[in-house]
């Protein structure tokens, strides 16, 4: 058992497998081979008996093109896990199955997740992680937004995690309908084949600010 206890240290912790084999007295190369059976050590998790006040639901992508769902309950322990290769809603009602309908549901706003939470709790409000609606806030936005209205909007969104309070959060809704009054018009403006035939690709016409559209109607979505 003490190579099992080496194998959860190092695969859990911060040591390089060098510093593991050190604390073993062998070489990383002995210690490479004596752990080998470890990883073929399947973990399992105690049945799912009570409900979740809150379940977090997320997909972290691992090389050779698999993706681990993890479901965590609201006491921050793992309730149940699932392989994939994609963030699928086969592979997001795999990993719900068995589970009990939690009051509501954390997510990063996927369409697999949600079609999957739609189906198998059709009761469970859904909160989309406001880290994740930052995160790709910004990637629509970049960092230095060129336009005034995607300045505004980006600003808006940083302030999103701050919001702790019901009059926090009806504040700040007030404000995001404060931008859309100021911005309305310009998130409404189209571009025509006519004035832009390189970026045509068979349309007539198209958002000029698509990635703005994209980024206000994400926000909009989370009331």
């Amino acid at each position: 058992m003490a190579e099992f206890r080496a194998f959860l240290s190092w695969v859990t912790g911060k040591q390089s497998m060098g510093e593991a084999a050190a604390r073993l007295g062998i070489t990383r190369q002995a210690f490479a081979t004596r752990i080998a059976w470890c990883w073929r050590v399947e973990p399992t998790l105690p049945s799912v008996s009570r409900s979740h006040r809150y379940v977090m639901a997320d997909g972290t992508y691992v090389p050779y093109g698999w993706c681990l769902l993890v479901l965590t309950g609201d006491d921050g322990r793992p309730v149940r896990w699932q392989w994939c290769s994609t963030e699928t809603k086969p592979a997001y009602l795999q990993l719900f199955h068995g589970v009990k309908g939690p009051g509501l549901l954390v997510c990063d706003g996927g369409q697999g997740c949600l079609a999957a939470a739609a189906q198998r709790w059709k009761d469970a409000a859904v909160q989309r992680c406001l880290v994740h609606v930052l995160r790709n806030t910004r990637v629509d936005l970049t960092n230095n937004p060129k336009s005034e209205a995607g300045r505004k909007l980006l600003k808006l969104a940083r302030g999103l995690t701050k919001v702790k309070t019901a009059d926090e959060a009806a504040a700040w809704l007030a404000d995001l309908n404060a931008w859309h009054g100021e911005h309305g018009d310009y998130l409404k403006e189209r571009t025509t084949a006519k004035q832009d035939p390189m970026h045509a690709r068979g349309r007539k016409w198209w958002w000029t600010h698509e990635r703005l559209r994209r980024a206000y109607f994400r926000l909009v979505r989370l009331n």
